[in-house]
């Protein structure tokens, strides 16, 4: 009867626990309503239905926690040799609920019989709590070995890079840590091209999408930049949309460019500002060019010229008008079809060049009238 039922355990099994253990001499033996600690040499142990010999190790692994168990199944027959075991599913954005969802996958291995599935004589629980996060159910009591596992699912309005549960067996209340990950979906920042010319010379164009996950309702998306100011700061865009921001670049080196909408963000974009070497190189050829096209027309009408001052002007001029027009401002009065590249820097500074001061007069009366002020 009751004699049959209890279960011998021998001592190479307790050495098997005992050398897990931190503390190899402590043993903790759990009886219904009672627990009490075994110290000392131990050459064999009588379990009796419904106890369990539990014991906490100084290292953990990903899959399993750090506690260890010896008990019997529900005939006491056979010796069970028991590890918890956690398989963590990451935390992923739920568009349709607007929250991160992720489970926890708890159970028991029986690490002396794997691949069977034995019912416990009693019951193994465990507290579970989250910060920051749901836990559903909040409590485990764990009945058989192996498979299956026991669901515990996770929720999240806006977690970090990853959640914490506590999981507290019950005899040890100092329990111990799972942090589970998040994945979340990024924000994409594409920038057109990685460098541009510096010292506001230049825009970089960057491609902004946002994750399809983050479903069809439109949300904002602020830009952020750690020199510059995106323009648009904000763009209004739904899952799987991009629209366009620029950037203008300030001074010379990197800047970074970040986009959040919660629960969304970005990795941080590094866009380089370079030297504008080519920039100048082309407005001041392009200005001695036109300088030297003006001396030419200037003789053909009979004026009297001074290649020199020509040149100089010209210079200054082309200079100015090109990095006029690199910040929106075309004092040509033509029409540009593109923007971009030495090509257009050399054009518009030789025409700058070319027309002269009555150019610029002609494209900001202000500063023509100033110029005509001066010349007399």
């Amino acid at each position: 009867g009751a004699a049959q039922q209890v279960r011998v355990i021998h001592k190479p099994v307790i050495a098997r626990l005992r050398g897990d253990s931190t503390r190899p001499r402590v043993l903790t033996r759990i009886s219904p309503g009672k627990t009490d600690t075994l110290r000392g040499r131990i050459d064999s142990l009588r379990l009796r239905p419904g106890q369990v010999i539990a014991v906490t190790l100084d290292t953990t692994s990903p899959a399993t926690l750090p506690f260890r168990y010896l008990s019997t199944d529900s005939a006491a027959a056979t010796t069970l040799y028991l590890r918890p075991a956690v398989e963590i599913e990451p935390l992923a954005y739920a568009g349709a609920a607007r929250e991160f969802r992720g489970a926890l996958h708890v159970g028991l291995e029986d690490s002396l019989d794997p691949a069977a599935s034995h019912r416990l004589a009693s019951p193994i629980r465990f507290l579970l709590n989250g910060d920051r996060v749901s836990v559903t159910p909040s409590a485990l009591s764990l009945k058989h070995t192996n498979l299956p596992f026991e669901r515990v699912r996770l929720a999240a309005a806006s977690p970090g890079e990853s959640v914490r549960v506590h999981i507290r067996p019950g005899f040890n209340p100092r329990g111990v840590d799972v942090w589970v990950p998040v994945e979340r979906p990024a924000i994409a920042l594409e920038p057109v091209t990685p460098t541009v010319t510096g010292l506001g010379l230049a825009v970089a164009i960057v491609h902004v999408t946002l994750p399809p996950e983050a479903g069809t309702t439109p949300r904002v998306v602020r830009l952020t930049a750690k020199h510059a100011i995106p323009e648009p700061s904000e763009l209004t865009l739904a899952g799987g949309e991009t629209r366009d921001a620029k950037v203008r670049s300030v001074g010379i080196g990197t800047d970074t460019l970040y986009a959040r909408s919660d629960p969304f963000h970005s990795d941080r974009v590094v866009i380089v500002y370079g030297w504008p070497a080519r920039f100048f190189a082309a407005a001041l050829l392009g200005g001695l060019l036109g300088s030297v096209v003006a001396g030419y027309g200037a003789r053909r009408r009979g004026k009297g010229t001074s290649p020199p001052a020509y040149g100089v002007g010209g210079l200054a001029t082309g200079l100015l008008v090109a990095i006029a027009f690199a910040v929106g401002l075309n004092l040509t009065g033509l029409e540009m079809v593109t923007q971009y590249g030495e090509a257009v820097v050399f054009v518009v500074a030789a025409l700058g060049a070319l027309l002269g001061l009555p150019g610029i007069g002609k494209a900001v009366p202000v500063l023509g009238r100033a110029l005509e002020g001066r010349a007399r």
